[in-house]
Order: structure tokens, then C-alpha cells, then sequence
């Protein structure tokens, strides 16, 4: 908010200010990071009326206050009666439910999502993601769902409560997980083992991810290694023939041994000359000469420090250029008609619309999340060939959907398209022909945004870059996903969440304390960018509602996912240290783990941030020696402390250990499967996840509400679309088309369906 432009007060010092690592001069460097930009203010007591007027005065108020506790009461009486104001909610588990009053933190979401579960190695405890990410990826969709709020509330609508649980934030990103085990009837596991696919693996000086997923990154990358006879194998040429692990026996010693005789630089240069998917794993000293970084001008110098740069570039309202403005904008539009008509039952966003190009993870989560706001998604795929979520034509039917009488065709049954594709519409054109393009214009006339996740220069050659659009709609916005943004030398080059998360320097930070790099279990990047997508999106158009300006919005996921890992891009910005992989510890407290319980791949998350919650554990435990033992320093003993614990859980009921731990108030949550994320009770009552029912594949339970709105909830209205199932009806509701005007587009292959060839 405040790099958008608002004015941000905090009031009193903020926790984050007592954890390290600090600076020479004592300050904590993550907050320094994450409180960058805010006016502070003298804390005043709870209940003091001076409060009265901050409250009033506000346009928006967060607060991260728990269901029941003195200060949610207090707060929610001060806001009594306010009609303005949005005001937004933030707790590990949301103000309702049987979690509500239980404390949790990033460690517990990373358990209760779903995410642990898949990050790390089968033979080991799973992992949380590095830093504070799970707070990132909640901040940025509180951010988004404000924006919304304001936008509805331009519009003649009321100000409302936002209630946001960090725990199913982090579900709904995970959501390609958690239908893919559904869909293939048994949780998505963790890696038996790494290899250079799955993650990064050795060269000469360091480490790199060779995640190639067409067959001509295979050919090409295989050639360009020396190993053109692995090109031409017809048992090797697509993706889930390449995971077979009788295949990868064929390949993955030979490619790896191949890869050794490189340098990082050196690989990732000839194989960009191909171009073929890949990602060196850079570390935090690396970046700071990147190349693509510099070329983008993406680091802010901040009294002489560098600082991450914005998630997104735009191209009227650059993030961050009102930081240290006192003034804030008081420009004003009267909302449109179509705004002022719409119902708000239907969504913050009801009454816009957007026409899509997105394909795969990011865009498509970013755009479905516009979905679930109310918008209109119509979204535009190609007549002969695959979004690649929906697979390949010969990929088969999951089991669980093989049964099913309805599931016909592969690419309308596939778990990662249909988890990312809520609440939209499809149509297709083949945007080869200029007729397909004329149409898409129409279409885009009647829009309020684009979105697109093409490689850079793609729209252009279409014919359809931002400069054509704005002739069709002069304030439409259109925001272009791209790997490492629209300019710079890597502008060019594919890149998919596998090489973003090494080359963003995820991967270095992601790992088995003192381990080696890894990625996660699945590309975790292209769920950043989509809620950064999201989030540019909204503040575009609420941008717009207010001045008449559409923009042009540019993301590269490399900077998006940097801004994530940013305190520790800090750390060694000021203290030349290399940060490295922690495990699931924490820079300051312990203990802070995951640990075995009783039966197969059982496991408990739980941490003690406070003196009451070590004692509770102790406690529970029946181990008083620990409160000697360690209670002097618990951080400087954390691995004995983590032998003890690990010993006195291994034997536990998961699920019976959590119960005592978090109604005692200790910070404890099961590390759940993507199985048990679905039938989660907590989530299914706070419809974080609901039925959903796909004309093909069948009723599923699947993320769908990532956040919860006291007077425009976000709403589940439909599936993720079959292929072309929409197109005479976009075409004549919208374009007024008739009948045998559409049936000549098909007749010319314009639209309509023709059976894949890919």
C-alpha cells in the first residue's frame, strides 16, 4: 500500500523489530525490509479514546487481532457504526472456525496447506519454504482484496471487513497439488531423490535445473550436451515418459555427468541460444551483478542500500515513486453506469470484464482470482493446440476420473488446468488468421483488461500489442507475464516456475539446513506471480475508476520472486553474508521444526515463540528437565533440543498431539497431504474449499475462496471451462454474432474445436 501511494502509519513497535539477524547497528533486518516506508507512530494504550480519531480518519485499518481475544473486541467497537472504512482481518486461521483461536505462523501454514507436505525429500522431514514467504503470499492477496474493496466502494458500495487466514492463502495457491492427488487417488509425494529436472543439480561451479518440458527443449538441449542419440528416443519426448522411472534411468546419470563438464553462465548461455527451458541457481552475491537485473534497473537505492525493486512494472503509476510524497491523490471519476448497476452480491468486482490469453500457472491463477471477484473471464485458447496444463492428447486419464462416463477427453480432465481456471469462460481463436485477431479485437472492445503469458514480442507479432489495443479501447490495461520481464537480454529466453525458483534465488534459500539447493515440490514461483498478477491487475483498475487511465503492466517472475526473499537478499546486502538453506528453522526462535509422529509419513509442525507457549510444551511433554536444560538458551541449543523433541514425538498420534499443543496455546499443526487438505473440516465449513462440479470430470473438492468479505463476498460460480465450450455464446451475447456468421468462422478454422494435435 504504501509503495502504491498511500499514506501507512504504524502505530507502536512492531514485533518484527526484536528478530534477527540485525544489523551493525542493532536494527532487524527483516524489518527493515517489510516495514520499509511506513510513518511510525507513538503506540497508545488498548481502550484509550485518543485511538478514536486514527479510526475515523482511515481509509483502510489492518489489524492481525485473533477471534476472541480483548483487542479483536475493542477494535471491532471502535469500528462500530464506521460504513467507510475497509477494514482488513490477517490471522494464521481466520476469525471463524475451530482454529480461530489458535496462535500459528508460516511454519503452521506451510503444514496445514499442503505445501510442506510436497517440499523436501521422501526419506526426510518435509520442508516449510525458506523466510517469510507464507506471510508475503498473504500480504499480497490482502493487498489485492483491498484494492477490491475500494474499487466497490467507488462505486457507491459500503466499506466492509476482510477477514484473511494466512492457512488458506496458501491453500488456494497450492490448489494444483491438492486436485492432482484427488484426481490421481493418492497424495503428490516428495522426491525420492533430485536430478536436474526436478531441481538443481552440480556443474562446475555451483548448480542449475534443466526442466524441459516441450519436446524441442529435449532435442535441443540433449544435442547441444553431446547426447543426440537421448534426442531422438522416442521413448524420451514428452513429460510424463521423461518421469517414468524406468525412463529416467535411460537419461538422467548420462545428462547429469554431461552437465558437470559447464559452468552455470556458461550452460545457461548455450542454452538460451536454443532457446530451452533452464535456470542457473544463483545466490544472493551472484544477483547483485545479474545481468538482467541491471539491465532493468530493478534494485532502489535506499540510503545507500540496495533495495529489491517492485514486484511489476507500470507504466502510468511505477510502484514506489509516492514513498515519500505527503500528499495523497485525491483525484476522483464518477464510477460507470455498469459499475453503478452492479450487484454486489456477485463480487467486489462484479460488472468487469476481462479477456485472457493466459496459459499454465501464473497467469491463470492470477486472472481465476479476478474470476472469484466477480469479474467476467473470458478466457482465449487456440483451436489446434493445448494450454500445456491441459496436457498432451495422449496423456492419459487420471484414475480417479476413469470411472466417470463424463470424462472423455484428457485435456478437459486435467487436475492442473481445472484448479486454476475457476469462474471463466472459454472461447477459442486461432490467432494466425487475421479474422481470429479482428475478432479478439471486438472482444477485447467490450473488456476492461487483458492478461497474457506469452514469451515477449509474441503480442506484437499477433498483432495485438498494448499500442493496438489502446485503438480499440483507449483505457484498457493489459498485463504481460513473462519469465524475466519485457526488455532486458533475457527477455527473450522460456523459462517455467522450475528455472525461475533457481534463478530468482529461491532455490539457494530452499534446502535441508547446510544442504544443498532445491526446488520445491511444485514450481512455487508461478503461484507468486499470480498473486502478484492479481494484485496488479486491481491496481490498475482502481487506477482507472479514478483518473480514466488504462496501462500496460510488466511482470517478470524472476524480480516478482526475488521481492520474496527480499530480508534475505538484505542480510547480505549488509552484512556480506551468503545466506543459505535453514531446514524449517527460524532465525530466532526454537524450537521451530517438523517432527515424526506414529505411522507412515506422519509429521507435526509446532514452534514456541514466547516463554508461555516453551512451558505449555514442556508441559505437555511431561519433560520439566527441559525447562533447566535448555530454558537459558534454547536457540543456541537447537539441536539437542530438536533430538529430545523429535524422540518424544516419534511415538505420538499426530492428530491427538496437535489437539493438546494448540488449545494449550503452543504453535502446532499437522503437516497435511494434499488429501487431507480437501476434507479439511475447518476449510470446508469456512468454504476455503468447496464442491465443484466439471461438466467432464466430475465433483470434486477443490480451493476456491481465498478470502472472506463481510458485504461483497467472492464467489464460486463455476468450473473450470471445457475447451471452446463458450464460443457461440460469448460471440453472440457480446459481439451480437449470428448464427451462420460463427458457423463460417468454424467452416474457415477461425474457432470452434478441432480434436489436438499436441
Amino acid at each position: 500500500m504504501s509503495d502504491a501511494g498511500a499514506e501507512v502509519r504504524i502505530f507502536d513497535k512492531h514485533p518484527l523489530q526484536t528478530v534477527g539477524p540485525f544489523d551493525g547497528e542493532g536494527n532487524s533486518i527483516p524489518a527493515l525490509y517489510a516495514l520499509a516506508g511506513r510513518v511510525r507512530e507513538p503506540g497508545l494504550p488498548v481502550g484509550d479514546d485518543a485511538w478514536q480519531p486514527h479510526f475515523d480518519d482511515a481509509d483502510i485499518l489492518v489489524d492481525c487481532a485473533p477471534a476472541g481475544s480483548v483487542e479483536r473486541g475493542w477494535i471491532d467497537e471502535l469500528l462500530a457504526g464506521n460504513d467507510k472504512a475497509i477494514h482488513v482481518v490477517i490471522t494464521p486461521h481466520g476469525l471463524t472456525g475451530a482454529r480461530s483461536h489458535q496462535p500459528g505462523n508460516e511454519l503452521t501454514a506451510d503444514a496445514l496447506s499442503g505445501w510442506a507436505s510436497v517440499n523436501g525429500l521422501a526419506n526426510r522431514e518435509p520442508l516449510k519454504s525458506s523466510g517469510y514467504q507464507p506471510a508475503y503470499q498473504t500480504g499480497t492477496l490482502a493487498f489485492s482484496a483491498v484494492l477490491c474493496a475500494l474499487i466497490s466502494r467507488q462505486a457507491g458500495g459500503p466499506g466492509q471487513t476482510i477477514d484473511v487466514a494466512m492457512d488458506e492463502v496458501l491453500a488456494m495457491t497450492f490448489s494444483p497439488g491438492i486436485l492432482r492427488s484427488i484426481y490421481e487417488e493418492k497424495p503428490w509425494p516428495r522426491r525420492d531423490s533430485i536430478d536436474f529436472i526436478t531441481g538443481p543439480v552440480p556443474v562446475k561451479d555451483g548448480y542449475f535445473a534443466l526442466t524441459l518440458t516441450r519436446p524441442h527443449f529435449w532435442a535441443g538441449a540433449m544435442r547441444m550436451l553431446g547426447l543426440d542419440d537421448l534426442a531422438e528416443d522416442p521413448r524420451l519426448q514428452t513429460n510424463h515418459a521423461r518421469a517414468d522411472k524406468e525412463n529416467k534411468k535411460l537419461f538422467v546419470d548420462r545428462v547429469e555427468a554431461a552437465m558437470t563438464e559447464w559452468t552455470k553462465d556458461d550452460l545457461f548461455e548455450e542454452l538460451s541460444k536454443i532457446p530451452a527451458v533452464a535456470g542457473p541457481a544463483y545466490t544472493m552475491d551472484e544477483l547483485a551483478r545479474n545481468p538482467q537485473f541491471e539491465a532493468r534497473d530493478f534494485f532502489n537505492d535506499s540510503s545507500g542500500t540496495r533495495f529489491p525493486g517492485p514486484p511489476f512494472k507500470m507504466s502510468r503509476t511505477p510502484l514506489g515513486e509516492a514513498r515519500n510524497s505527503s500528499k495523497r491523490n485525491a483525484v476522483t471519476r464518477m464510477p460507470d453506469p455498469v459499475m453503478a448497476n452492479a450487484d454486489a452480491s456477485a463480487g467486489p468486482l462484479s460488472g468487469y470484464r476481462g479477456v485472457v490469453l493466459t496459459q499454465a500457472w501464473a497467469g491463470s491463477l492470477a486472472t481465476q482470482l479476478m474470476g472469484l471477484m466477480g469479474a467476467e473471464i473470458i478466457l482465449i485458447e487456440s483451436r489446434t493446440r493445448l494450454d500445456s496444463w491441459r496436457g498432451v492428447a495422449t496423456t492419459p486419464i487420471a484414475p480417479a476420473l476413469q470411472k466417470l462416463e463424463s470424462a472423455k477427453h484428457s485435456w478437459n480432465c486435467n487436475a492442473l488446468f481445472n484448479s486454476v481456471n475457476l469462474n471463466k469462460q472459454s472461447v477459442t481463436l486461432e490467432l494466425s488468421e487475421p479474422e481470429a485477431v479482428e475478432t479478439f479485437k471486438q472482444l477485447v472492445a467490450e473488456a476492461d483488461f487483458v492478461a497474457e503469458n506469452f514469451s515477449p514480442r509474441v503480442m506484437g507479432k499477433l498483432g495485438i500489442a498494448y499500442d493496438d489495443l489502446r485503438k480499440v479501447k483507449e483505457d484498457i490495461i493489459l498485463c504481460s507475464i513473462s519469465g524475466f520481464g519485457q526488455t532486458g537480454p533475457w527477455s527473450p529466453l522460456p523459462a517455467i516456475g522450475g528455472t525461475i525458483e533457481p534463478a530468482s534465488g529461491m532455490s539457494a534459500l530452499l534446502g535441508y539446513e547446510g544442504g544443498t539447493p532445491m526446488n520445491s515440490g511444485q514450481m512455487y514461483p508461478d503461484a507468486v506471480a499470480g498473486l502478484y498478477g492479481f494484485a496488479a491487475l486491481a491496481l490498475a483498475l482502481f487506477h482507472r475508476e479514478r483518473t480514466g487511465e488504462g496501462q500496460f503492466i510488466d511482470m517478470s517472475m524472476q524480480e516478482a520472486n526475488f521481492t520474496f526473499i527480499g530480508e534475505r537478499w538484505l542480510e547480505y546486502a549488509l552484512t556480506g553474508k551468503v545466506p543459505g538453506p535453514m531446514g524449517n528453522r527460524h532465525a530466532a526462535y526454537a524450537p521451530h521444526g517438523i517432527y515424526p509422529c506414529a505411522g507412515d509419513d506422519q509429521w507435526i509442525a509446532l514452534a514456541a515463540q514466547t516463554d508461555a507457549q516453551w512451558d505449555a510444551l514442556c508441559r505437555i511433554a511431561k519433560q520439566p528437565q527441559w525447562l533447566t536444560r535448555f530454558q537459558d538458551d534454547r536457540k543456541a541449543n537447537e539441536d539437542a533440543l530438536d533430538n529430545e523433541i523429535r524422540t518424544w514425538t516419534n511415538g505420538q498420534d499426530r492428530d491427538q498431539l496437535v489437539a493438546a499443543l494448540a488449545d494449550a496455546g503452543v504453535i502446532a499443526a499437522p503437516v497435511l497431504n494434499g488429501l487431507e487438505v480437501a476434507q479439511d473440516p475447518v476449510y470446508r465449513q469456512r468454504g476455503a474449499i468447496q464442491m465443484v462440479d466439471h461438466p467432464e470430470a466430475g465433483a470434486w473438492p477443490q480451493p476456491a475462496i481465498p478470502c472472506h468479505f463481510s458485504r461483497t463476498p467472492a464467489q464460486l460460480t463455476g468450473s473450470a471451462p471445457l475447451k471452446g465450450a463458450d464460443c457461440a455464446n460469448v460471440f453472440a451475447r457480446l459481439l451480437g454474432m449470428e448464427t451462420d456468421e460463427f458457423e463460417n468462422l468454424v467452416a474457415a478454422g477461425v474457432t470452434g474445436m478441432d480434436e489436438p494435435s499436441n
